[in-house]
């Protein structure tokens, strides 16, 4: 058995060598610690490096979120107009950058430029188009005024890649969306101003008679009542209000059935008292969808009034023509027969004829003739010459001067061949009543008729001296305007009546005339 020595020679204590083995394995203990301590102080380390990280991620994360949730509030105000988003939208997207101290931005759409505070075009750039209605309409670039160590895209980091093009293609729904509401508004405001034009009442009713909606038009003794009326029934507001007969009501939900099954429209005509006065109305309806009609009532009263006067004025001239033909033309017919006779008597009885007798009846038959021209001037003033209306006119310049001894005079700055010849009539009666009324209510002794060009118009004008619109209290009432206006319209000219320079009234209508080939 080999014997264990000291470096002196001396065996050492059994006692010494166990003290020196248990602070060995202390120190291995104390070693292996001090290893784990080490490395979980570096595994500490590269956490905190990693959450630091992280914690900037998401720090830049946020930032973006902030910058979108931003953008769409600014969207969501109510009133904002396009061109305020943009420059909000452009004052807010430095800010999600990594180095908003150092950050511009610019929104380019169209002709239009937005820009950020401090903003400077540098080489350090991140752009993306924007797309609107699948066209490229702009874009939106990101600019770093200063150098920065490099990233995914030179300074820029992928996220604010995928940020920048969320941002351009939510920019691009936003201007979609604007220009759409735009043009819904501009669409809903010129329905509204159509609607506001039309005269006519207007409703929309069910099969069951539920009121749908409602446009009184000009039926002013509806306009204090109308509002309340929609959601009810025809009958119950008709037997609230007292408005309808029950008839009228009865016949115009037969038609809207009849208009909802059969898909035509229907359309008839009543004569009834609407707020203390009689007029004539036409009811027009027409389905408009699943168990629903539209009703259109137009007042035709002035239509029927103007039917009924130009009725009575055909019967009157009709009248005074059987009148003249009997009180001139069958004079002298009669007086031709008569003298026929007397030379038929000599004939007979071989009496020798004298030449003033045959003369006497030559003469008679002229004058007839010439009455029967005048008869037919009259029925037919304007000849069927392209100049028919131009010669008429002169002429009715000069009769009127003959007659009624005034001045009157037909002036104009280049002859107007016109190929129609009843607008060429309807014309010349125009002019005829402007001329009347300058006479009979005017008290007029200077009136011109004039015609002139007006571009590709035309315009005959009636002016006169007379007392103006303050001494003709009836003229706008009476007949003759009512006829003036409704042959304006049947030719699609446009009338008009003011003061005149001259004191009097000037008459103007205003016609189309392609020129005669």
């Amino acid at each position: 058995m080999d014997t264990m020595t000291s470096g002196d020679g001396k065996i050492p204590a059994v006692g010494e060598d166990r003290a020196q083995r248990t602070l060995t394995a202390h120190l291995k203990r104390a070693q292996e610690k001090i290893r784990r301590l080490t490395e979980r102080d570096r595994q500490h380390k590269l956490s905190q490096k990693e959450l630091e990280k992280r914690t900037h991620d998401l720090n830049e994360r946020v930032k973006e979120l902030n910058c979108l949730y931003t953008i769409a509030a600014i969207v969501d105000k109510e009133g904002t107009t396009l061109d305020e988003i943009l420059q909000k939208t452009v004052d807010i997207v430095p800010d999600a950058w990594q180095y908003p101290g150092i950050a511009t931005s610019r929104i380019v759409l169209g002709d239009l430029s937005f820009v950020s505070r401090g903003f400077a075009e540098k080489r350090w750039k991140q752009s993306q188009c924007i797309v609107v209605h699948g066209q490229e309409a702009g874009s939106l670039e990101v600019f770093y005024l200063e150098k920065r160590r490099t990233a995914d895209e030179g300074p820029f980091l992928k996220e604010e890649r995928s940020l920048i093009n969320a941002i351009a293609k939510h920019i691009g729904e936003i201007v979609e969306r604007k220009f759409g509401e735009e043009a819904l508004k501009e669409s809903e405001s010129k329905n509204r101003a159509l609607l506001e034009a039309i005269p006519d009442l207007m409703f929309q009713v069910d099969v069951t008679g539920i009121l749908l909606g409602l446009h009184v038009g000009d039926f002013s003794v509806l306009k204090s009542i109308a509002e309340g009326l929609v959601g009810n029934s025809v009958y119950r507001i008709s037997d609230r209000k007292g408005l309808l007969p029950r008839r009228l009501l009865d016949q115009a939900m037969a038609c809207v059935r009849q208009s909802i099954s059969t898909g035509k429209a229907q359309v008839f005509e009543q004569h009834l008292s609407l707020g203390g006065e009689t007029r004539d109305f036409e009811v027009r309806i027409v389905m408009c969808g699943p168990n629903k009609a539209l009703g259109i009532v137009r007042d035709t009263t002035r239509r029927k009034r103007l039917e009924r006067e130009i009725l009575e004025i055909s019967g009157r001239e009709q009248r005074r023509i059987g009148q003249d033909l009997h009180d001139s033309l069958c004079q002298h017919l009669a007086g031709i027969g008569f003298m026929g006779k007397v030379l038929e008597r000599k004939t007979a009885t071989g009496q020798p004829i004298r030449t003033e007798d045959v003369t006497e009846i030559v003469d008679l038959i002229d004058q007839a003739i010439t009455l029967t021209r005048g008869f037919a001037r009259g029925l037919n003033p304007v000849r069927l010459e392209a100049d028919g209306l131009m010669m008429a006119l002169i002429e009715l310049a000069s009769n009127v001067e003959r007659f009624f001894g005034i001045t009157c005079r037909f002036e104009y700055d280049a002859p107007v061949l016109m190929n129609d010849n009843a607008a060429a009539t309807h014309l010349y009666r125009i002019a005829q009543e402007a001329l009347n009324n300058a006479i009979k209510h005017g008290k007029a002794d200077n009136v011109t008729i004039a015609m002139r060009r007006d571009g590709e118009n035309c315009v005959l004008s009636v002016s006169d001296n007379g007392l103006g619109m303050g001494g003709t209290q009836n003229q706008g009432k009476g007949m003759g305007l009512n006829i003036m206006q409704y042959r304006a319209s049947m030719i699609g000219a446009v009338l008009e009546i003011k003061e005149a320079g001259t004191g009097g009234i000037l008459i103007s209508c205003t016609f189309s005339n392609r020129p005669v080939i």
